[in-house]
């Protein structure tokens, strides 16, 4: 069972790029999820996406943002966030996850530049504009991280690091110096979204009704509804759908399983109805989508 893994709080354990150093930096496309979009999810790492190609829709906490080809954004620690197509064009981007605790190992470092990064509730995201000098040099950074990553060169975890601060200071010189004018969503909304989304998370193998769902977020049904569409634009029913499909689409990664065997690890009922619901939403069969990537591998 390929399960998302999450900690008390319901918040993403995050998957790094390495077991014994927690950096996630990777490429992907918009086309790469159902529906072109990212399932909702939060975490306590800083997020950043840049867009090399393309153009995205960006949800942080239920309002949507515009970001265009060149552009990037920065979410906060526990900010509900997730990137989409609005349009159905797609989006060439980079994404880079980076954990604050790396550096708070000094408790001044912690207290005095970490902290009040991750707790500046009235800045949950920032937008980076490659035109102000210190976005682009934070977007130039970031780029550095992404390749050092990926190419693993002698002593690439230190020229990381030392990286890693330089974005710390910039974010906590330029950000806390920033007025934010953005409108707050409700606190218990965000709360009651959260322990609804990791309801989901943690059980979207099984069947799960709309009753449960609610009660994981203490509200009635028909709540459960309006916050989904509030923060999300969907039902809570059409992000399980998704959710199931975008773990559907990681296990087609594994040969050694079924199509079969997919479609009730991910809690579908079988596999006529999974392919049916795959081909509806991703444009062509499970056996078919496995068979374009192994192509392009």
């Amino acid at each position: 069972m390929l399960a998302m893994k999450l900690l008390s709080n319901n918040s993403e354990v995050v998957s790094y790029n390495f077991a014994d150093f927690p950096i996630r930096a990777k490429q992907a496309l918009l086309s790469d999820y159902p529906a072109m979009a990212a399932a909702n999810h939060w975490h306590n790492d800083w997020e950043f996406t840049l867009l090399l190609n393309g153009k995205m829709s960006y949800s942080v906490n239920g309002k949507s943002y515009e970001l265009q080809e060149g552009q990037g954004i920065f979410i906060n620690s526990e900010q509900m966030h997730y990137g989409y197509s609005a349009d159905g064009s797609d989006c060439s981007f980079i994404c880079i996850l980076l954990p604050p605790f790396l550096l708070s190992s000094l408790t001044r470092i912690k207290e005095n530049y970490v902290l009040p990064v991750c707790s500046d509730t009235s800045h949950p995201f920032s937008i980076l504009h490659p035109e102000i000098v210190w976005q682009r040099n934070l977007i130039d950074i970031l780029k550095n991280i992404y390749k050092l990553s990926n190419e693993e060169k002698d002593g690439f975890e230190l020229h990381i690091m030392s990286l890693f601060h330089s974005l710390c200071y910039s974010l906590h010189h330029n950000i806390k110096n920033n007025i934010s004018t953005l409108e707050a969503t409700d606190d218990k909304k965000l709360e009651a979204m959260h322990n609804m989304i990791g309801y989901i998370q943690k059980n979207y193998h099984r069947k799960i009704t709309l009753d449960e769902i609610a009660a994981a977020g203490n509200v009635c049904r028909s709540n459960c509804c309006y916050i989904f569409q509030l923060i999300l634009h969907k039902s809570p029913v059409s992000y399980l759908t998704e959710y199931r499909l975008e773990k559907s689409i990681e296990l087609l990664n594994i040969p050694s399983l079924s199509v079969t065997e997919i479609s009730l690890q991910c809690g579908f009922t079988g596999s006529s109805y999974f392919t049916e619901i795959f081909r509806k939403n991703i444009g062509c069969t499970p056996s078919q989508y496995r068979k374009n990537k192994k192509n392009l591998a």
